[in-house]
């Protein structure tokens, strides 16, 4: 390429367009009411078109394409109308030649055609969706057993050592980053488990971990650092089959409405994640393959918790079962940081779900059948996950607290009995009518998913929901013989 004069010839061979042009305009208000339609030949012409037209004309009912050029003595004007619903009018010819009516009118007639394969190929696109992406996964390493002692213990003391000393501090952020990155969820798990009786220590290190994962940084392979904020959504649906599937391409389609909606700048980058973590996802690896999330979607690529080809085939034949199951789960997404602050977040969070909610049903439906469907505020990521919990924990436990209550005459009857299974990340809530040992229904209580879950501070809840239902709780604590 090289510069030309501004006083120079047009130069080059021009690329002839297509005969028809169909597009839209913006005024200081937006997008026009009208789609333009452009004829690029000779006779040259510009005009508008609307859809959604049912004006009666001589051979409407005919087979195949009608059409009719009207004169509209009221406005003055010469309309085209077709029985595809369509309307041309307002027509500015360029140059001296006009065409008859019956030219303009096979004119129209096969600029109606053209219109008809163009939303046909529009349909084509959005049933394929879009291109797919690499799938990538992230490390899974376990360590020879030395190795990974000292690894623990490197990171125990480097804990140990940042209390109350900023650049310790760092040091220990740097090395928990590195942990978590690795591979090995066992260093994490098992230093923050080592560090129970020294309560300042662990929560250091917990809140490094819980920083790395919430405010990544990527370096870029330019040397360049773009530095995010995990946010999502929390999305709660049911399901009448076994099995949950969690890769959805369309999500794509969420970020510029999505972006719109929280008014995010327009040059700051917001980034959905078509892939869908239940809680189960989280709790496998206890949030800490997060840290992998945005390093990947930065390259362009999906993050994939589990081996797509194994889970896929672990979904189909699940889901040939009926199982009726509520799910919880978060659609993550990336926000350049500093580009959506939390009061702006909060003001427009309607508008943000009003805006999502279609775009995730269509593109949770493309992949998977599911009921009834829920979609919260978007928040902070450990904010989201924490609202999430509370919330559908709260409505599990009260939808079946409310049935038995109507069927015993009244929640004063009910008392609840709650036992930790590891298995599960949760308490099991038992239901029973007082003076009767025998239990009348059986809610999970989940623990919020977390690098270093909090049993205490879900229990704490638990007993808070019920003392407000006015519910009567005792914990059975499991004997081992």
């Amino acid at each position: 390429m090289k510069s030309l004069p501004r006083n120079a010839r047009i130069r080059g061979e021009p690329f002839l367009p297509n005969r028809f042009i169909f597009g839209d305009a913006v005024d200081e208000q937006g997008l026009e009411g009208a789609e333009y339609l452009v004829h690029t030949e000779s006779p040259a012409f510009i005009c508008r078109l609307v859809g959604n037209d049912d004006t009666d004309f001589p051979g409407r009912e005919r087979d195949g394409l009608a059409s009719a050029v009207l004169f509209d003595e009221s406005e003055n004007l010469t309309v085209y109308l077709c029985n595809l619903r369509l309307r041309l009018f307002d027509f500015n010819f360029y140059g001296e030649i006009e065409p008859s009516v019956g030219e303009l009118q096979e004119i129209c007639d096969e600029a109606m055609r053209t219109y008809q394969r163009l939303h046909k190929a529009y349909a084509e696109r959005d049933a394929a969706g879009p291109e797919p992406r690499e799938m990538r996964t992230g490390p899974t390493k376990p360590l020879p057993p030395a190795e990974r002692q000292q690894a623990i213990g490197q990171l125990v003391d480097k804990a140990r050592l940042a209390v109350g000393k900023p650049m310790e501090g760092m040091q220990l952020a740097a090395a928990v980053q590195m942990a978590l990155m690795a591979g090995d969820q066992a260093v994490f798990t098992e230093a923050q488990l080592a560090l129970q009786a020294e309560p300042a220590a662990r929560q250091l290190l917990v809140n490094s971990a819980r920083d790395a994962v919430a405010f990544p940084e990527v370096i870029r392979k330019d040397g360049t650092v773009v530095s995010f904020e995990l946010w999502a959504l929390p999305f709660a649906f049911s399901r009448s089959q076994g099995g949950v599937w969690w890769h959805f391409p369309r999500l794509e389609q969420l970020e510029v409405a999505l972006a719109d909606a929280l008014e995010v700048p327009e040059k700051s980058i917001l980034w959905i994640s078509p892939t869908l973590f239940t809680v189960d996802m989280l709790n496998e690896r206890a949030c800490q393959d997060m840290v992998q999330l945005a390093p990947i979607m930065d390259a362009g690529c999906d993050f994939a918790p589990l081996s797509p080809e194994a889970s896929r085939a672990t979904y189909d034949a699940a889901r040939k079962t009926n199982d009726s199951q509520l799910v919880m789960a978060w659609i993550p997404f990336l926000v350049e940081r500093g580009a959506l602050p939390m009061d702006k977040a909060r003001r427009l969070a309607r508008k943000a779900l009003d805006a999502s909610m279609p775009l995730v049903q269509q593109a949770i439906a493309a992949e998977m059948e599911y009921g009834e469907a829920e979609l919260f505020a978007p928040l902070p990521w450990w904010d989201a996950l924490s609202s999430g919990m509370h919330a559908w924990n709260r409505k599990r436990l009260g939808v079946s607290a409310a049935l038995l209550a109507a069927s015993q005459g009244g929640i004063d009857k009910l008392e609840a009995v709650a036992e930790y299974q590891p298995e599960i990340q949760g308490y099991e809530v038992s239901l029973r009518v007082k003076g009767n040992d025998e239990i009348a229904a059986r809610v999970p209580w989940l623990l919020v998913p977390d690098v270093a879950p909090d049993r205490e501070a879900s229990w704490r809840d638990l007993s808070d929901c019920l003392r407000e239902a006015g519910v009567p709780l005792s914990q059975s604590v499991a004997r081992l013989h």
